[in-house]
Formats: structure tokens, sequence, C-alpha cells
């Protein structure tokens, strides 16, 4: 069964231009010219070309992803804390990718171990302890605590999660 994700490669078979020209002219590089840039553009669009995120990520270094890790989405500030931190990734431009630890450290260091493989850029850790250790595990990526508890206000579980994101993404 063919896959149904458009590649570069199909993009040149069907626009007659090497593979290295459409990347560049879909990368906007200013050594190609205007007219096969519209040219290759307007068959990716045809095509409905999305670019495969994670080539992206290996070449830029960057993911564009970032992990979160909670006990659980059913609890109400658990929920409102992921509402807000994915508003706030989106708007960097950044993905969410959801892991429910359901209380368990284990299951918490066995994620973040198999998040070791560059697929994201950092990990914000959820918890309703304020005295959660943050695990000591030799990764690539940040990893940055977010305490949030009952007695927090929704509009305090904004900023703290906002203020999460942006401590991901500067670290």
């Amino acid at each position: 069964m063919k896959s149904s994700a458009v590649t570069i490669r199909e993009i040149s078979y069907r626009s007659g231009f090497s593979v290295s020209t459409v990347s560049k002219a879909l990368n906007d590089k200013q050594d190609i010219s205007k007219e096969t840039r519209n040219t290759i553009k307007t068959i990716a669009k045809k095509l409905n070309y999305i670019p495969n995120n994670f080539a992206v990520a290996l070449r830029g270094k960057r993911s564009k992803t970032i992990a979160v890790l909670l006990p659980s989405v059913t609890d109400s500030n658990y929920n409102q804390a992921l509402f807000y931190l994915q508003k706030s990734a989106e708007n960097s431009d950044y993905r969410v990718l959801l892991f429910q630890t359901f209380n368990s450290e284990e299951r918490e260091t066995k994620y973040i171990n198999g998040l070791n493989d560059g697929s994201i850029d950092g990990v914000i850790l959820v918890s309703s302890d304020k005295n959660h250790k943050l695990p000591h595990l030799d990764n690539s990526f940040p990893i940055v605590s977010l305490n949030v508890n009952e007695n927090q206000s929704i509009e305090d579980i904004k900023q703290s999660s906002y203020n999460s994101v942006l401590n991901v993404l500067s670290a």
C-alpha cells in the first residue's frame, strides 16, 4: 500500500526539476528563479504537499515539538494546564505531544528516556506536588516543572503554563 504523503521526490518527478531545485524552491532560496519557484510551489499545492517535520527537525536541529507529561487529563486542573500549554506552544509554532503518567515515576522516567532521540525540544512535567523532583537523566533537552493544584485560579494556571512554555523554549 502506497503512503499518501507527497514527497519532494514526487514533486521533482512531476515538475521535471531536480530534487535539489525543488527543495530550494520550497525553502525560498534566492538562487532559484521566481518563475521556477512559483511553478514548483503550484505543483506542491496541487499535490497537497506538507513538509516532513522530522526531516526539517534533523536539518534545523529543532523538532518544533514539546512533550507534556501529566498525571491524568481527566483532572480539571491538569486539563486546564494542558489547554493553556498547547495554546502557548502553538503561538510559538510548536506542537504538543502528550503523555499521561498516572502518577507513576517509573512511567515518567520511561517516557523521558524514550524521548531522548531528538524528536522533541523539551519536556514540561506537570504535577500537583511542589516538591516533585525532576528526573536527573542525561537528556538532550530541557525539562521544566509546572506545579498545578486545586487552589489555583484559572488565570494563575494560564500564566504558569505560558511561563513554562517560554522556559522550555529558551533553555
